[in-house]
């Protein structure tokens, strides 16, 4: 028995390792930052769980956790890492939103003269 949790441990240290590993590689391209952001968002990272009716929360709570277990990775793996896809993320987003509200000025625009 002793002998099989050692052999359990390594496996277990072998998957950590691995996973680290993935979540540097990721974190060397863009496109991998992006992709780690996506995971977050999906698993709900700083959302508040809560819903009206108990099953959703319950649901929420079960994604918000899976969320949580990446972000916990992503930050084991590379704090800094996490920093530079937040920055990027918050980058994007402001950009995103000046060319929305560059395009709602033009809209806006639109039925005058030199609009």
């Amino acid at each position: 028995m002793a002998n099989e949790n050692k052999i359990k441990a390594r496996w277990q240290k072998e998957d950590e390792t691995a996973i680290e590993d993935a979540i540097l590689a990721l974190q060397k391209h863009k496109q991998g930052r992006k992709f780690l952001w996506w995971l977050l968002e999906v698993g709900s990272v700083n959302t508040q769980p809560f819903a009206h009716n108990a099953l959703q929360t319950s649901f929420n709570c079960g994604q918000l956790n899976v969320g949580n277990r990446i972000l916990e990775a992503i930050t084991s793996a590379s704090p800094e890492g996490y920093l530079k896809m937040m920055k990027e993320h918050s980058d994007e987003r402001s950009d995103r939103d000046g060319e929305l509200d560059a395009s709602r000025a033009g809209s806006d625009r639109a039925g005058y003269p030199g609009g």
